[in-house]
């Protein structure tokens, strides 16, 4: 019988709805930054990432995804040094936070991509076979047996200092994000419950050393949510986000001409704040739509992950679904007044060229474990 050729098998719907969410952003943006003219050309320069990212969506999904699992530790390698280095020699005009590289007028975040990385080594990582006690010959345990206690831990590690180091930028919530992509993958891996547990207790434990080691404003932005009356100042871009929601109706005001957003009550509308941009332009249909293709979006990635013919691509679909998923809970949660306020983007939404390349970067992860389900 002749194997099945990969790209017999690809995924057009996860494609379709990937570039239809990327569509909606770089209106979004060119309707958001019309009255701005430092800002104008922002829609064009998405639109030019969104050509890159698409080129490296089709790369990695030509590219077997098995090719990544025994280079892993090269890739984390590569997030670490673009980790590292980026305390040295970025900078930014916002004190001395140090998040990106200035290349002319371009800027990259490597947070983002080495959030990628780092997925890729976790998935490899929790897909060894290392045990304490080896009861049994390599061969004559399953492939889908749990991974033991000491891929959890040397997980837990690698995330730990790249987390650490993204935290020391500093930029705490994208650190976060790391530790909830490797909490998510462990817990898909199917690693005993109770190191889940103990981990857990620890990070309750840690919470407390953490709470010193954060920058004021970080301290300022929990406290205030937690207690809006300590500075209702400090509330000011969340009340003009939920004005942008509910102004838009069931219908919305229409494209480009939201009084929030056109009048700038609204900052950062074009980033943070583009889903307020949205409901505001857009309405409840509009908001109703983005989340109909994100349910979408979910879906082909869960079919993926179902249909992977071995834990590792399991695993790489789960991580690159947590890169996506888990920043959109987290900018719908802060744009409805749900979470604190967070620079995270709204996937393929919000401008932000390392962003939206990372994240169809990580779909052509995606669509390679998808074109491969029936090799094995």
């Amino acid at each position: 019988m002749r194997p099945i050729q990969p790209w017999r098998q690809f995924d057009f719907l996860l494609l379709v709805v990937m570039l239809l969410l990327v569509a909606l952003g770089v209106a979004m943006i060119r309707s958001a930054t019309t009255n701005t003219p430092d800002l104008a050309d922002l829609w064009r320069r998405q639109a030019n990432f969104a050509a890159v990212g698409l080129a490296l969506f089709l790369l990695m999904a030509a590219a077997p995804y098995t090719w990544w699992r025994p280079v892993w530790w090269l890739g984390y390698l590569v997030a670490l040094g673009l980790l590292v280095l980026v305390l040295f020699i970025g900078r930014s005009e916002i004190g001395d936070v140090r998040r990106w590289f200035y290349i002319g007028t371009f800027r990259f975040q490597p947070s983002f991509p080495a959030m990628l990385l780092h997925g890729i080594a976790v998935a490899a990582v929790l897909d060894s076979r290392f045990r304490l006690k080896r009861r049994r010959s390599r061969d004559e345990e399953p492939d889908d047996a749990p991974p033991g206690f000491i891929p959890y831990v040397l997980s837990g590690l690698l995330t730990l200092v790249a987390a650490a180091l993204v935290f020391r930028e500093p930029d705490l919530s994208t650190a976060a994000i790391y530790i909830v992509i490797w909490g998510v993958m462990a817990f898909i891996s199917g690693v005993r419950l109770l190191y889940l547990f103990g981990t857990g207790v620890l990070a309750v434990a840690g919470m407390v050393p953490l709470w010193g080691l954060m920058k004021e404003y970080q301290r300022q932005r929990v406290l205030v949510f937690l207690n809006p009356e300590r500075d209702p100042g400090a509330l000011y871009n969340i009340h003009q986000a939920l004005i942008s929601i509910g102004s838009g109706g069931l219908w919305g005001q229409g494209y480009g001409v939201g009084s929030q957003s056109q009048l700038h009550f609204l900052r950062v509308r074009h980033t943070d704040f583009i889903f307020s941009v949205i409901g505001e332009e857009l309405g409840f249909i509009g908001v109703m739509l983005l989340f109909f293709m994100f349910t979408l979006l979910a879906w082909r990635l869960l079919r993926a992950a179902v249909l992977a013919p071995d834990r590792f691509g399991r695993l790489l679909v789960v991580g690159m679904g947590a890169i996506i998923f888990v920043p959109l809970l987290i900018n719908v949660g802060m744009n409805l007044g749900l979470l604190p306020v967070t620079g995270l983007p709204l996937p393929f939404v919000s401008y932000g060229g390392t962003a939206l390349v990372t994240y169809m970067t990580a779909l052509g992860l995606v669509e390679s474990v998808a074109m491969r389900h029936r090799e094995r």
